[in-house]
């Protein structure tokens, strides 16, 4: 089964709510609405018709990068719960082929833990999309740990995405590299701040989901390991052995870099990821098409694209419900 773990969605209400509580005059909002990834039918149409082009059986969805992140907890838990209804009700249509992952208010953290609960028993997800960092905080901030200890509870999925903060960079920012290496550093730095939290050891049945190959992270394996003294605790784990307790979508179409991941995490730990609908067209369907033509041994490259993923989100048909 072809199972795409980096597909999103952005439900027209909850961009809406997004803009009366944002300063920022709604320009994010205004970006992802004109990309065509909505829940209205015609973009749906398209959406489906897009994944039978290149084969896609089943989408994972989620708002990210679009998150409901804001001090006012009432604004918040309207917005997230507005997102999960929207991508409950898109689901619901289309069973065979959507999945999806909740939205969550944080920084209000029991807020979170109860919709993240009521979500996955209600609605069926299958976990949460969460930013890299949540206004200001890393993850790995101690007071979101509870959110931590329910998604193991549940073993259920973390996907963490990019915000477009560029892990706080301001010369990121004002030089116009956040989209291009912006984003690896914010991944980068989230994943590690995990490691270095030891919260992937504390809670080994989160399924944790690293977009973007992991971003710097396999480029860098033996200065991560020569260095580890310097950011991780004595007691944990190397680097490289933590890096392939998670996994890696796969959406950095360069076979070197697919090649070079799938050598320092293992093949099994690489899930298929294509950025719909950031990606569309020919570059959709050289997301896929590229891991198929990297030089992997065959089995490996099918294991990536057709099997892996649904392994990893415990998928045995398409219309099956996950387990809560």
């Amino acid at each position: 089964m072809r199972v795409d773990v980096h597909a999103h969605l952005f439900p027209a209400a909850y961009l809406d709510l997004l803009d009366d509580f944002r300063q920022d005059g709604g320009v994010g909002t205004r970006e992802v609405r004109a990309l065509g990834g909505g829940d209205g039918e015609r973009e749906l149409r398209l959406r489906l018709a897009a994944m039978d082009a290149v084969g896609v059986d089943v989408q994972l969805l989620s708002t990210c990068p679009q998150g409901p992140y804001t001090g006012d907890p009432t604004a918040a838990v309207e917005a997230a719960r507005c997102a999960n209804v929207a991508l409950a009700q898109t689901v619901a249509q289309y069973p065979e082929r959507l999945r999806a992952l909740a939205a969550l208010p944080l920084p209000h953290i029991l807020a979170s833990v109860d919709e993240l609960n009521r979500a996955m028993e209600q609605d069926g997800m299958l976990g949460a999309a969460v930013g890299t960092s949540i206004l200001g905080r890393p993850l790995s901030h101690p007071d979101f740990e509870p959110l931590f200890a329910a998604l193991n509870r549940r073993k259920g999925v973390l996907f963490v995405h990019p915000i477009g903060e560029s892990a706080g960079s301001p010369l990121m920012q004002a030089s116009k590299l956040d989209r291009v290496i912006g984003y690896a550093a914010e991944v980068s730095t989230a994943i590690l701040q995990l490691f270095q939290a030891g919260l992937t050891v504390k809670y080994p049945d989160i399924r944790i989901i690293a977009p973007h190959m992991g971003g710097y992270l396999p480029f860098l394996i033996q200065r991560l390991d020569r260095h580890r003294d310097w950011y991780l605790p004595k007691d944990a784990p190397s680097a490289g052995q933590l890096m392939r307790g998670i996994a890696y979508d796969t959406a950095n179409p360069l076979p070197a870099a697919l090649r070079l991941t799938a050598e320092v995490v293992g093949p099994e730990r690489l899930l298929l990821g294509t950025d719909y609908p950031f990606e569309q067209g020919p570059s959709l369907r050289d997301h896929i098409e590229y891991i198929l033509a990297a030089g992997l041994p065959e089995a490996q490259a099918k294991m990536i694209v057709d099997v892996n993923a649904a392994d990893f989100l415990d998928m045995r048909s398409g219309a099956e419900q996950p387990p809560v």
